[in-house]
């Protein structure tokens, strides 16, 4: 009994290590006071507030696109690299599997400031496609781990069997692979947007001149004096991001469902 009590309860600090700070966030954002003190007044003063503030509007907008567009290049590359390297049996592949998931081991600071020092020795002015390649940078690697894994638990004489019959590439692609990898490929997708939307190193050092990003207009937000539209934008993001996940792993159901039927 005393054991289960201790799991239970260790288990019960640690999610509220993790999400009391979440739940204190989303609760703060519906409280009249400017500064989150007690008592608390239910209030959406923030929420209007935040659609008069076009900056932070304008910076969530543009981390969206900037995710959306990275996550979509991930997945096609990842997808594309992984196929490669699960089907030969070279050396080369070893080689590309270590260099494919390097950046998880280099810290973004590193990476963002390497990659702003390559810009100035090549010339180049900042702008949203270097700000896009260098989030596909840090993204791609958690895409390609999740796809490899699929990848890896695949019965590749079902493709075989495709050829066998006359089919091609593309429609054995299309028809027998894409079904079966359809979820890692949501998953890699979800993971690579979630990775660049909140990356702040990156987009920090790439982010063009005059362009704003949610992440760097935070950070200048709370440099310059807190503002509880911050709040009301996490919690609109937060409840997405749920909404998302939810709508994902519906799909992803579905999907495993039809495939083993």
């Amino acid at each position: 009994m005393m054991k289960k009590l201790f799991v239970r309860g260790y288990t019960l600090v640690i999610f509220s290590f993790l999400y009391l700070p979440i739940m204190i966030l989303v609760l703060m954002s519906f409280n009249e006071s400017k500064y989150g003190t007690l008592p608390f007044s239910f209030s959406l003063k923030w929420y209007k507030e935040l659609a008069n503030n076009t900056n932070l509007i304008s910076g969530a907008m543009n981390s969206i696109y900037v995710a959306g567009i990275t996550a979509i290049v991930s997945v096609i590359l990842a997808t594309m690299l992984v196929s490669a390297m699960v089907k030969s049996r070279s050396k080369w592949s070893k080689m590309l599997n270590s260099l494919s998931i390097l950046p998880l081991t280099i810290p973004w600071i590193i990476l963002g400031l390497a990659l702003l020092l390559l810009l100035n020795a090549l010339g180049l002015t900042r702008n949203y496609f270097i700000l896009v390649m260098g989030h596909v940078i840090v993204s791609f690697p958690y895409a390609v781990l999740v796809i490899k894994a699929r990848f890896q638990e695949m019965d590749f004489s079902i493709q075989e069997a495709s050829n066998t019959l006359g089919a091609s590439r593309w429609t054995t692609f299309v028809r027998i692979t894409l079904p079966m990898i359809y979820p890692a490929l949501l998953a890699g997708a979800l993971l690579a947007f979630m990775i660049s939307i909140d990356n702040f190193i990156i987009s920090y050092f790439l982010l063009p001149v005059g362009g704003t990003m949610l992440p760097v207009e935070i950070y200048s937000s709370i440099k310059y004096g807190f503002t509880p539209e911050i709040n009301a934008l996490s919690t609109i993001i937060i409840t997405g991001t749920i909404l998302i996940i939810l709508l994902l792993v519906s799909i992803m159901r579905s999907s495993l469902k039809s495939l083993f039927k």
